[in-house]
């Protein structure tokens, strides 16, 4: 009995053994180590896009990973401490992929190490540990041959962009492209800011939009005056936002670059939030001068030749999408579009989880030859147009007699093929200019005379004359020997203007009629508030906006970005889906609950406010002749007091009778999913049970 008690003792240290060094091969050496990604949407796995980025790095300049962890629990933050296993994984995956032409380093850099030394030459960011006294370093450095890309953190916050991070850097470091790509900028708002800061002077203009900031990064920004009527040859993109009183000349403009193969992003708006915010005086600090932008902005020209039907008038209300504000306050109006609403087959949202939209309008499309139209974004069929003048109303006050229309309606789409021109007579003619002449090009706060790099009155690209070529001489150089049969010196060649004469104009290029291949391009949304720092990023705790999305409108965009500028594989990459899931069933039975209850609630209101109405009337005091007459009817106005008792009581009921259907709802989900799965389980465990009490049975 002893000697099995042995055996068994040792046959289960050599069990306990085996486990430990396969496991030690396995996961340290990632040797025989195969992986199952289970997931709904794979989130676990290589995006297509950086594994065909991977596969044209070149073998002969093979790409190095360093990444850099202070794996110590003494001094990192626990939460840093736990990010550093999903970035190892990630990046043995990316290794893996790489067969041989990426290597991964991994670096611990502890206080006052070689290792710590490497960190701050690659420019990794510090961070005080929680010792106090020491550093923590958590970032990488991607390199092949000579040229080098840094995350300088890596943020927890920050996982479901992680590997898009990385693959962009892959890209960078691999790619032969010398220049980058040129995207113009086109606002009736400074969202770009100035280009430059001049000593001595105050800063009287808003800062650049951090979305701006962030394209900055990867294209070469470059402003496009509203009242431009060509837009520079080496611009890839333009994007529109918000033309509030753009001119046929503008619109011409944005037409021409379209047709010779530009890719366009427009963003008109019925009720601009920034716009307003920006003509506010209130607004102004620190000597800002807030420039005049109209509320509203259309494309009407453009709109028309695209086959595109819009109503600057008119705003989305959805009572499924709206977004609930401070107190529980639902806004119809701000929209909060989930993946119902969102087009998931297109790349560049088939991971976006919420997009959200304020005060915005929509489109529709009616049939143009070689036109197609993609719907990118939609609002539920739970909702209605309101016109724009009764949006702060909706703002402020809940909305009464809501019908839906039963209809979605388009909040953003893509047109492509090819496009004919907007101005079939050609360039349209010069507008009336204000009072006193045309104002000199520029921005509002800067001094007459100066304007930003894109701008009326600089030329770009190859029309750029050089700067410091020599004024040309006002005293003509001497006449050399004319050739037999030539005209006498100084006399005009046939066909030219007169001594004097001021010099003919230079013939403009004929309008094109028509896109010279079928890859037009162009975006369009009916919000251009959903990309502002307010509306799309994370604030710290002084109020200032922070490079982390809270939801996915600049993601999407810069997914817009990626396609239009040709980037395909980034795309990809940065459509991986989230781990995190919103309770989507449970808002749309929410709004099903609401529904039952709301017009009960609405109509208690409205009878409500009538008997305050009344009250307040009849409890008012009036003069005759100088002399004051209080109001004897106190018996009507208490009966008036009891009907406003009783009114009250009803709207109570309701309200908790609505509160106590969305509790007994959420109370049944919630023990569904608890309980789900182990009932499951029992469920199967005794089927197996009885399945094999009736095999032995039978023999």
């Amino acid at each position: 009995m002893k000697h099995k008690a042995t055996v068994s003792a040792l046959s289960l240290l050599n069990v306990i053994g085996i486990i430990v060094v396969v496991n030690y091969i396995v996961g340290h050496l990632n040797i025989l180590n195969p992986k199952f990604d289970l997931t709904e949407k794979n989130i676990y796995t290589l995006s297509d896009g950086t594994k065909r980025i991977i596969s044209r790095i070149n073998p002969d300049e093979p790409v190095t990973l360093r990444f850099y962890a202070t794996e110590d629990g003494r001094i990192m933050p626990q939460e840093a401490l736990n990010y550093v296993t999903p970035v190892r994984d990630l990046l043995m995956e990316i290794e893996k992929e790489g067969r041989g032409k990426i290597k991964l380093e991994r670096i611990d850099p502890r206080p006052s190490t070689e290792d710590e030394d490497k960190a701050i030459a690659d420019d990794i960011t510090s961070f005080n540990g929680m010792d106090g006294t020491s550093k923590f370093y958590l970032g990488l450095a991607i390199e092949a041959v000579d040229r080098k890309e840094i995350i300088p953190l890596l943020n927890p916050n920050d996982e479901a962009s992680l590997e898009y991070y990385i693959a962009r850097g892959i890209s960078k470091v691999t790619s032969n492209e010398g220049s980058r790509v040129v995207v113009g900028v086109m606002s009736a708002m400074p969202i770009a800011g100035p280009a430059m800061n001049f000593p001595g002077m105050p800063q009287r203009t808003p800062p650049p939009w951090m979305f701006i900031q962030h394209l900055r990064q990867d294209y070469d920004v470059r402003e496009v005056s509203m009242s431009s009527d060509t837009i520079d040859a080496d611009v890839k993109i333009l994007l529109v936002i918000h033309p509030g009183g753009i001119t046929n000349a503008a619109q011409f403009a944005i037409d021409q670059f379209l047709l010779k193969g530009g890719k366009v992003i427009a963003m008109v708006d019925p009720r601009c939030m920034v716009s307003e915010a920006y003509n506010n005086p209130n607004q102004m600090q620190m000597g800002m001068a807030p420039p005049s932008a109209p509320q509203d902005s259309d494309l009407p020209e453009l709109f028309k030749a695209w086959g595109v039907e819009y109503n600057k008038h008119q705003l989305v209300a959805d009572m499924t999408y709206r977004v609930t504000v401070g107190r529980g306050k639902s806004v119809p109006t701000f929209l909060s579009v989930d993946r119902a609403g969102i087009n998931t087959s297109e790349p560049i949202a088939n991971a976006l989880e919420k997009v959200q939209m304020f005060c915005t309008g929509a489109f529709s499309i009616s049939a143009k030859e070689g036109i197609t139209a993609t719907r990118l974004l939609e609002s539920s069929e739970n909702s209605s147009f309101i016109d724009s003048s009764e949006a702060e109303k909706v703002q402020n006050e809940e909305m009464t007699n809501f019908q839906p229309e039963g209809k979605k309606k388009i909040l953003a789409l893509r047109l492509t093929g090819t496009f004919t021109t907007a101005f079939p007579e050609g360039a349209p003619k010069p507008e009336a200019m204000p009072p006193g002449g045309p104002k000199p090009p520029g921005i509002p706060g800067l001094p007459p005379g100066l304007t930003l790099p894109g701008a009326p009155g600089e030329t770009g690209g190859e029309d750029k004359k050089d700067a410091g070529a020599p004024a040309a001489a006002t005293t003509p150089a001497p006449a050399a020997a004319a050739p037999a049969g030539a005209a006498p010196a100084g006399a005009a060649p046939a066909g030219a203007a007169p001594a004097g004469a001021a010099p003919a104009a230079p013939v403009a290029p004929e309008a094109l009629k028509k896109s010279a291949n079928s890859e037009g391009m162009v975006f369009l949304f009916a919000d251009a508030d959903m990309l502002y720092d307010v509306f799309a990023l994370q604030r710290d705790q002084s109020g200032r906006a922070v490079p982390i999305p809270i939801n996915s409108n600049i993601p999407m965009m810069l997914n817009i970005m990626e396609m239009a500028s040709g980037s395909s594989d980034l795309v990809a990459v940065r459509s991986r889906a989230s781990s995190h899931r919103e309770f989507t069933k449970m808002n749309e039975l929410m709004s099903s609950v609401e529904a039952k209850y709301r017009p009960v609630i609405e109509e208690q209101n409205a009878a409500l406010n009538k008997i305050v109405g009344d009250i307040a009337s009849l409890s008012g005091a009036k003069q005759e002749q100088g002399v004051v007459f209080l109001n004897p009817n106190k018996q009507q106005l208490q009966q008036l007091k009891d009907k406003q008792l009783e009114i009250q009581k009803k709207k109570r009921d309701a309200e908790k009778e609505l509160k106590k259907q969305k509790d007994h709802l959420e109370m049944i989900i919630t023990t569904l999913n608890m309980a789900a799965v182990p009932l499951l389980v029992v469920a199967i465990g005794l089927v197996l049970a009885m399945r094999r009490h009736s095999i032995q049975a039978a023999h």
